[in-house]
């Protein structure tokens, strides 16, 4: 019996709830506002109505600080060798610095030459995989027809390094 009871009053609150008061009963609550008045473009997002939504904004030009990393004290041709095979690829396009100039040597009157670490391929673009752990390239006139790559063993210039 006392479930009977209990299953019509739980009914008939279902029932009383499901009837729509309309009238003064019924509180209103007042819409909210779109956007907050309170502060020029606060809450918005950043919008130009000038640029295209569908094309990405340009990246910043990337930084980046040169740094010289050997100084020859006697003209470098004496230090370094050229590798014919390797100034083949340089020319093709295909044993390149990255970024040319990025790490830099000089002698004694000389224009700077481009540096690249056989080590963990530092500044080297090598797709055939040519590069040797234990040697440095030197690149020279890397963005012509006239590309020359020079080598040297890392520990043989280890006393021309000018660290950071």
């Amino acid at each position: 019996m006392t479930r009977l009871l209990s299953i019509l009053i739980v009914a008939g609150l279902l029932a009383a709830a499901s009837i729509p008061l309309d009238g003064p009963a019924r509180a209103e609550r007042p819409a909210a506002p779109a956007q907050p008045e309170n502060g020029r473009g606060f809450g918005k997002l950043p919008w130009q109505s000038w640029m295209d939504p569908a094309i990405a904004r340009p990246r910043p030009t990337p930084q980046r600080r040169d740094r010289i990393v050997y100084a020859f004290d006697a003209p470098s041709r004496g230090v370094l060798k050229v590798d014919l095979e390797l100034s083949k690829l340089c020319r093709a396009g295909r044993f390149n610095q990255l970024i040319n100039l990025h790490y830099r040597a000089f002698g004694p009157d000389e224009q700077p030459w481009g540096v690249a670490y056989g080590h963990m391929a530092v500044n080297l673009f090598d797709p055939t995989r040519r590069r040797d752990e234990g040697l440095v390239y030197f690149f020279k006139g890397q963005e012509s027809t006239n590309c020359t790559v020079f080598t040297a063993r890392q520990d043989d210039l280890r006393r021309f390094y000018i660290g950071p």
